[in-house]
């Protein structure tokens, strides 16, 4: 979340006050990394969650195919847990406090509403779904698209 924040752009209107417009909302890339975390296959050696900034969208790429049925047609609205000790430890790891305001107090908090929040955040701010695409059948792809901040 550092690098993101660090690194995003930031616009502004006067209307008749300054409003800041991000590029991407906090909320969704916060639920998105804890989704990679939480959901990527740890089975899969030698692969890592790949974080990708560019101008106009957003990449985050978690190893492993979608667990059980899920497909990406599916995937908001349906819930699996592949992983489930690693979701109970970050359901009760407080959000650090550099991490900043992401409306809760744990990282994860299990009410399955993850896939929800990064849509509708996503769709908020840019006006575009997030794309979700299954690479190989062995990598999920999430890119969430940018918002104009000019």
């Amino acid at each position: 979340m550092t690098f993101f924040r660090k690194n995003q752009t930031v616009g502004a209107v006067k209307i008749p006050h300054r409003v800041e417009r991000p590029q991407f909302s906090d909320l969704a890339v916060f639920e998105s990394i804890v989704n990679a975390v939480a959901h990527r296959d740890y089975s899969v050696y030698g692969s890592k969650i790949r974080f990708f900034m560019f101008d106009n969208r957003l990449e985050i790429y978690s190893p492993g195919s979608l667990p059980n049925t899920i497909t990406v047609d599916s995937i908001h609205l349906r819930q699996s847990t592949r992983n489930e000790l690693m979701t109970s430890l970050l359901g009760e790891t407080p959000v650090a406090q550099s991490i900043g305001n992401v409306g809760r107090d744990c990282y994860m908090d299990k009410r399955r509403d993850g896939v929800r929040i990064i849509i509708d955040e996503s769709k908020r701010l840019s006006g575009k779904k997030p794309d979700y695409q299954l690479i190989d059948d062995s990598e999920l792809l999430l890119t969430i698209y940018s918002a104009k901040t000019s």
